[in-house]
């Protein structure tokens, strides 16, 4: 009987031990798949940010030919956060159902309908070039709204009125 019971020991040890190999080896499969898209997201993210230097180079490298030749306007700039309390039920999301990100604005809907529409770029004097990703409220007008992820920055950026270029498609 002990004889039986020991082998009926070692069985269920060997099957759990077989089971913990198995779960240990799909865990790493899975880790081995998450290391390769984590891979894949940060080769993108380096090719953005070299595009986005290399466009920022070139802005600032032609800042007065790009103001003198692209349509100016002065508008008030000011700045949000992604908060419920100042966007609507999907704070994270933008009006043309993007993520948030650094870099984007929110443009009110005067200027969306002049062509101010999501994908173009403008270029805020003193503050650089940014993307139109966002609608502000109905109510704004002549406005544009920075996106920023510190409210104290919001806060402390205020009202400003300030010349805003929307550069070619």
């Amino acid at each position: 009987m002990y004889k039986f019971f020991s082998t009926l020991v070692i069985i269920s040890l060997t099957a759990w031990i077989y089971f913990q190999q198995q779960t240990i080896n799909d865990l790493s499969e899975q880790l081995t798949h998450q290391q390769e898209k984590l891979l894949q997201a940060k080769v993108s993210l380096d090719k953005a940010k070299d595009a986005h230097s290399l466009l920022r180079w070139s802005i600032r490298a032609n800042v007065e030919k790009i103001t003198s030749s692209q349509p100016k306007r002065t508008v008030t700039v000011t700045a949000y956060t992604p908060r419920p309390e100042e966007t609507d039920d999907s704070p994270n999301e933008t009006a043309s159902q993007n993520l948030v990100r650094r870099g984007i604005i929110a443009v009110s809907r005067d200027l969306f309908d002049n062509g101010w529409v999501f994908g173009r770029k403008v270029f805020i004097r003193n503050m650089g070039i940014y993307t139109i990703d966002d609608l502000m409220p109905r109510s704004k007008q002549n406005q544009v709204d920075i996106l920023m992820f510190d409210l104290d920055k919001a806060v402390e950026f205020g009202k400003k009125r300030m010349e805003v270029y929307l550069l070619d498609a």
